[in-house]
């Protein structure tokens, strides 16, 4: 071997014990422990719980916003319609007229009633003058008791003709009168169910009609509070972002088998700018005894036998902070909040959010709450 082959060699040897020798300390540096053995405590806010007797639940029912008078109307008599004075938007007063069907048949039966009592009511002045002579004849001995009597009943006869044609006369007007269509109340034309040319039939809808002013809210309500609402009382109704107070005008006696509801009758007071057909809700407060209080909903971890469990703050005589678990049972939820009864205790000081990343006894830094619920 050369001189050079040989300090080629040594050199390799070298080399190749120098790279076993930093691969061995770089591997030891990553196995060694790098995570503290003290765990920082974490930032949680925290709610007080307040210990109560009651608390107050609140139901809403919603309704619709009705018409005092809200009315389809129509003709009482047949016939075809002949024209629509009023058309839908239109306002209309009590008295106008709204529309007439084609009198032509109706006018001549009227003529020919009349004609008829023009002509029975000649006869019965025939029969009375001719009364007024037997009745003379009679005095004079020249006719018999029972041509006079004969005489005396055809007047009643006649009579009782001309008041039958009379009759007809009077049909045959209240007939005309009906064939047009007059307002029952101040009202504004909603809809319109007929056009003219359409062979009406008796009380077929042609106009709907909603009456102006004065709204009503029609609530369906659960029996229960049916029985606690009282007549004359107000309560509050929510149309859309408004709060409205409201007073019961009636309640009904039976119970819906539809809805299963009871419907209360409130009158909107005036100028509530409130449209037929628009939702409402109607709210009742009631106050339950139970001791309790309440908590956000993100205070609350799933337990187990249909409990849950909260994490509230213990301070230990060194100053560390820790959480501890108490169980609790939801008696009532209202929105992000829940009134609970159980072991947590008067004033403790309960982890309001975030505790799914908590376990019982873990250490914690209380920082200020953003938004407390209670």
């Amino acid at each position: 071997m050369t001189s050079r082959m040989f300090f080629t060699t040594l050199f390799s040897a070298v080399g190749a014990a120098g790279i076993v020798l930093f691969g061995s300390n770089a591997i030891e540096a990553n196995v060694r422990p790098t995570i503290s053995t003290e765990a920082k405590p974490l930032p949680v806010a925290v709610v007080p719980f307040r210990l109560e007797t009651s608390y107050t639940t609140t139901t809403r029912f919603l309704g619709v916003i009705e018409a005092a008078s809200d009315s389809n109307v129509g003709f009482e008599v047949a016939g075809v319609l002949k024209s629509l004075s009023a058309r839908e938007g239109d306002f209309v007063t009590t008295g106008q007229s709204l529309g007439q069907l084609d009198i032509r048949q109706q006018e001549a039966a009227l003529s020919l009633a009349t004609a008829q009592a023009k002509e029975v009511s000649a006869e019965l002045e025939r029969a009375k003058l001719n009364l007024q002579r037997i009745d003379a004849l009679l005095r004079q001995g020249l006719i018999s008791q029972r041509e006079a009597d004969d005489s005396r009943l055809t007047v009643d006869a006649t009579s009782a003709r001309l008041e039958t044609t009379q009759a007809s006369v009077r049909n045959a007007e209240i007939v005309i009168e009906k064939s047009q269509l007059i307002a029952p109340f101040d009202a504004v034309v909603s809809k319109t169910l007929r056009e003219p040319g359409s062979v009406m039939s008796p009380n077929v809808p042609v106009l709907r009609l909603v009456s102006v002013g004065e709204r009503e809210a029609h609530v369906g309500i659960s029996p229960k509070y049916a029985d606690l609402a009282q007549v004359g009382e107000t309560y509050a109704l929510y149309l859309d972002d408004t709060v409205i107070s409201a007073r019961l005008r009636s309640i009904g006696s039976d119970v819906d088998p539809q809805t299963l509801t009871v419907l209360a009758v409130l009158a909107l007071p005036e100028g509530v700018p409130a449209r037929v057909g628009q939702t409402v809700a109607m709210q009742f407060e009631e106050r339950v005894t139970a001791p309790g209080g309440w908590l956000p909903l993100s205070a609350l971890l799933e337990g187990d036998k249909g409990l849950w469990t909260v994490l509230v703050t213990r301070e230990s005589d060194s100053g560390t902070i820790t959480t501890a678990r108490e169980s609790v049972e939801v008696i009532y939820n209202e929105g992000d909040r829940v009134y609970v009864r159980g072991t947590v205790a008067n004033g403790a000081a309960v982890v309001a959010s975030g505790v799914q990343r908590l376990s019982p006894g873990s250490p914690v830094e209380i920082v200020p709450n953003i938004r407390v619920i209670n």
